[in-house]
């Protein structure tokens, strides 16, 4: 799988995984009607999930004008905790991932205790 498809695979994965980060569609929504344009009031938190070796680097400032930025899942916890975003998409490792989805389903099981 090339790294582009697998940066959109991944994207894909955690705007399902973590709502707050595909935006909030009610909040989008609101006020419109039949005919009306969607607005989009929060700007998408792109993740992307990324190797941190010299061609993943340099196929990333390719696409998109820069160097990847490396978050950690605390960095993105904390972020969506203080509603900050960022416009250019960001980096995650596979190991900070899963670390990402652990917090979420431990988070979860926290507030659904069945």
């Amino acid at each position: 799988m090339n790294i582009t498809a697998r940066a959109l695979a991944a994207a894909l994965v955690l705007s399902a995984a973590t709502p707050a980060f595909a935006g909030d569609p009610l909040q989008a929504r609101q006020g419109t009607g039949p005919g009306q344009q969607v607005e989009q009031r929060t700007p998408p938190r792109a993740l992307y999930i990324c190797a941190a070796d010299a061609e993943t680097r340099a196929a990333f400032e390719r696409q998109h004008g820069q160097a990847p930025v490396f978050m950690t899942a605390e960095d993105v916890l904390s972020a969506r905790r203080d509603d900050v975003t960022w416009q250019a998409p960001r980096c995650m490792t596979e190991r900070e991932y899963a670390r990402l989805v652990q917090s979420n389903s431990a988070y979860a099981e926290q507030r659904d205790p069945r």
